[in-house]
This record gives C-alpha cells, structure tokens and sequence, in this order.
C-alpha cells in the first residue's frame, strides 16, 4: 500500500465514522450521557429513543441513496457533485420533518425534539446554500453537534467543556479528511 493510498484510507474511514447523518444520534448519545436529567431514564425507553432516532435520522435516509444512485440521478454514492446534492438534501429534509412530527406525536421529551428541529434547521439552510455552493456536509452536522453540546451545557448547568473540545478535535480531524479526499 502507497503512502498516498493509506492517507487516502484513513481519511475515508473518518468520513464515514462521522457521516453527518450520524450527527442526530450522537447528540442523543451524548445528551444521554452527559448527566443531562434523561440519563437516568429507563434502559429499555433510552434504546427505544436510540432506535427511533437511528432509524429516523441514519437508516432510513442513508437507505435512500443507494436508490438513487441505482436510478442514475446521482453519480456516485459520496455524492461529489454539488448539484447532485440537492435531491438527496431535499429527501432527507423531507424524512427528517416528517421524523419531527412523528416525534412530537409520541411526545418525546422537549430536549430530543430540538435535536431533530436542528437538524432539519441545518438541513434546510445546507441545501439553500448547496444550491449557490458546495459546502462541507460532515463540517456542518458536527458544527450543529458542537451547538447542541453547548446548549445542553448553558440551559442544564453541566460542565461539557471536555466532549466540546472533542468535538473541536474531531471537526479538524474530518475537515482535513474532507479536504484530502
């Protein structure tokens, strides 16, 4: 293996690893976690969230790209093209309004509903500015991250100066992925 090809590998595998659909359900992950009142929340009822949010926000968007892709509307799954990316923004803008009304009338806690109306807040902003420039997708949902974790810090009183600065690090991490790919 070249050196060229392992860098390439390693900035593909920390793309992945923080996908911007994944965004959602780490800030759950983390919100859960975090001392936040819902980490003491019932095992059972903290998986079920865990799930409703995975397939909601990763699955079921994730699962819609391979389709386009099959009928030709997109050339490649990483979607390189910024006008190949509005499609696929607007679908997942779609499934996750929908996911924010499905949410709201199960009566998620009011905590885990503004995950989902941020990240259809961020998604609709992604996608009026795709349609003028490409920007980073992965630098964008870990921005979003990185607001949510300074939220729950201000308006619970916990101290997440640690997982913020986490988040920082691992932004760079994936910008200069973005970058090199």
């Amino acid at each position: 293996m070249q050196k060229s090809d392992f860098y390439k590998t390693i900035a593909q595998v920390i793309s992945y690893a923080f996908h911007p659909l994944l965004m959602a359900s780490a800030a759950v992950f983390i919100l859960f976690n975090s001392g936040h009142y819902l980490s003491v929340v019932n095992s059972d009822i903290r998986d079920t969230i865990y799930s409703i949010f995975l397939i909601l926000t990763f699955i079921l968007p994730a699962l819609f790209i391979p389709v386009l892709y099959y009928f030709r509307i997109i050339t490649k799954l990483e979607i390189d093209l910024r006008k190949e990316r509005l499609l696929p923004l607007v679908s997942i803008l779609i499934i996750y309004s929908l996911a924010y009304y499905f949410m709201q009338r199960v009566s998620m806690p009011p905590i885990l509903l503004k995950v989902i109306l941020s990240s259809v807040v961020i998604l609709a902003m992604s996608l009026l500015i795709t349609v003028f420039w490409k920007i980073s997708l992965h630098t964008t949902a870990l921005g979003g991250l990185l607001g949510f974790v300074i939220y729950i810090g201000i308006n619970s009183n916990l101290n997440v100066l640690f997982i913020g600065f986490i988040i920082i690090i691992v932004s760079g991490f994936v910008a200069t992925s973005r970058l090199y790919l």
